[in-house]
This record gives C-alpha cells, structure tokens and sequence, in this order.
C-alpha cells in the first residue's frame, strides 16, 4: 500500500492539482455581497436587508478562517484534517471503497483502504461526492451512504 501521512512541507513540489476542495464558499459569498449591495442601491425598503447581507458576506470572507479540505491529482489524493502540518496521501488504487455521510452540522466522506483502515474527512459541501465519482467511480459503496436529516 503506498497511501501515507506525511508532512505537507513534503508533498511533491511538481504535483498538478485538478481539483481543491476549500473550507469557505468563497463565490457564494462574494455573490451574497454583491446582492446586498444591490438590495441598498435598489429600494428604500431594502436597504436594512442589503446592509445586513453585505455585512454578513464581509464578515465571512474577511474575518473567518480559510483553509484546504482536500486536493485532487491525478494519482492520489490529499486530504488535509491532520493536526496541524500533517496530511494524508490516498492513492485510488489503495482505495476499496468509498461513501459519502450527510449529517446535521456537516458531512463525511469516509475511505476504506487495502489495508483495512478507514479515513474519514469532514465536507461542507456534496462537490467531494462527484468529484469522487470521475476518480473512483466504481468503488463508491452506496448501500452504505446515509442521509440522516
């Protein structure tokens, strides 16, 4: 099995990422910005609405963290909720099967490996799920995705 954590500082430097999978959705919230900017401009009724909305956007791209959940490669994998400068190389050929949790505050792709062992990464978003699916689509077990509402 040639999936392994390492340290990111030794994640090859030539690797061509095709694929990143981040915490925050910056579009969606430059987007909502853009709106309540357009709700103050727009209506006299709107404009409580258009401040709030702006300021709420502002806070979030500025004030929140940011971070990488994962990156696609051709060859692999990188999933990144290690502690601190650790990460997880999975290479798709040491994958078994794969399947993807919808929970309450967020969802999990879980990964079974050759070796018998799971890696589970946190998601906020079902993108990991089709991207998974050009990758290794014909590992996905379905019979184990779960939706709990």
């Amino acid at each position: 099995m040639k999936s392994q954590t390492i340290r990111q500082r030794n994640i090859p430097a030539d690797i061509s990422v095709s694929r990143r999978v981040q915490l925050k959705p910056t579009i969606t919230l430059v987007l909502m910005l853009m709106l309540g900017m357009i709700f103050v401009a727009a209506k006299p009724y709107l404009f409580l609405s258009g401040i709030m909305m702006s300021m709420l956007g502002l806070f979030c791209l500025f004030v929140m963290p940011d971070g990488v959940l994962c990156e696609f490669t051709r060859e692999y994998l990188i999933l990144y909720n290690r502690k601190h400068s650790d990460c997880m190389l999975v290479y798709w050929e040491d994958i078994v099967s794969w399947h993807y949790e919808k929970h309450h505050n967020n969802d999990l792709l879980i990964i079974t490996l050759v070796d018998g062992s799971t890696e589970i990464q946190e998601v906020y978003s079902k993108r990991i799920q089709k991207y998974m699916r050009n990758y290794v689509p014909d590992k996905e077990d379905r019979s184990r995705t779960r939706r709990l509402l």
